[in-house]
C-alpha cells in the first residue's frame, strides 16, 4: 500500500480524553509538521454533555479541551441536515451489521464518522474500536459507496482511523505508512458501546 501523504487529521471524543501520554505526542507531532486538525460538532459537544452529566471531572475535561486547542483543530460539521440523516442511517445500519451494535448506542458515532468523511479527512485519530477496529472499514466503505452519488468527495475519501499507537508507529514527517497502519488493525468485534 505505502506512505501517504496527510493532508488532515480529525479526533474523536475518546482520543481527547484518554490518559495516555501517547496522545500527547502525537498531538505535538501533528502542531510541528502543520498538519491541519478538526473535531466534529458532535465531539464537542459530547464533551461538553459528558462534564455536564458528571461523568468526567473537571480536569479531564480541561485536559481534553488543552489537547484540542494546542492542536488548533478547527470545528467541522456536515451542513446539509438531509443528507446527513441519510448517510448517517447508512452508517447505522453497517454498525449494527457488522459491529452488533445496537442503533441508539452509536448514533453519535455515525455523526461523527459521516461528517470526517464528508470533509475528506484522510486521519481519525479515536481510542474506540468502534472506529479502530479492521471491521469498521467495511462501515467506512459502505457509508462512502451510499454517499458517493451525491458528495464526489465521500469517493475518493481515503480516511483510515487510528489510534494513536498506530499513528506513532506509522507516521514520519507528514506521511502515514498505510502497511504499518493495515498490520495494527485487529478484526476485533465491539457490540457495546461505553464511555
Amino acid at each position: 500500500m505505502g506512505l501517504m501523504k496527510v493532508r488532515s487529521v480529525s479526533f474523536d471524543t475518546s482520543f481527547l480524553l484518554h490518559n495516555k501520554s501517547s496522545i500527547d505526542i502525537v498531538i505535538k507531532l501533528l502542531d510541528l509538521d502543520r498538519i491541519p486538525c478538526f473535531i466534529t460538532t458532535t465531539v464537542a459537544s459530547e464533551l461538553e454533555q459528558l462534564k455536564i452529566w458528571g461523568r468526567i471531572s473537571e480536569y479531564d475535561y480541561k485536559h481534553a479541551i488543552k489537547r484540542w486547542k494546542h492542536s488548533h483543530a478547527k470545528v467541522i460539521d456536515f451542513k446539509n441536515r438531509l443528507l446527513s440523516d441519510a448517510f448517517g442511517k447508512a452508517c447505522i445500519r453497517s454498525m449494527e451489521k457488522h459491529h452488533g451494535v445496537k442503533s441508539k448506542d452509536i448514533v453519535n458515532d455515525c455523526n461523527i464518522l459521516v461528517s470526517t468523511l464528508k470533509n475528506g479527512v484522510d486521519l481519525f485519530l479515536s481510542e474506540d474500536f468502534h472506529f479502530t477496529s479492521e471491521i469498521t472499514r467495511d462501515v467506512i466503505d459502505e457509508v462512502k459507496n451510499s454517499a458517493c452519488t451525491e458528495y464526489h468527495l465521500m469517493c475518493d475519501s481515503r480516511l483510515y482511523s487510528i489510534n494513536a499507537e498506530t499513528f506513532l508507529d506509522a507516521y514520519n514527517h507528514g506521511n502515514i505508512d498505510l502497511d504499518v497502519v493495515r498490520l495494527s488493525m485487529k478484526p476485533i468485534r465491539k457490540n457495546r458501546k461505553r464511555l
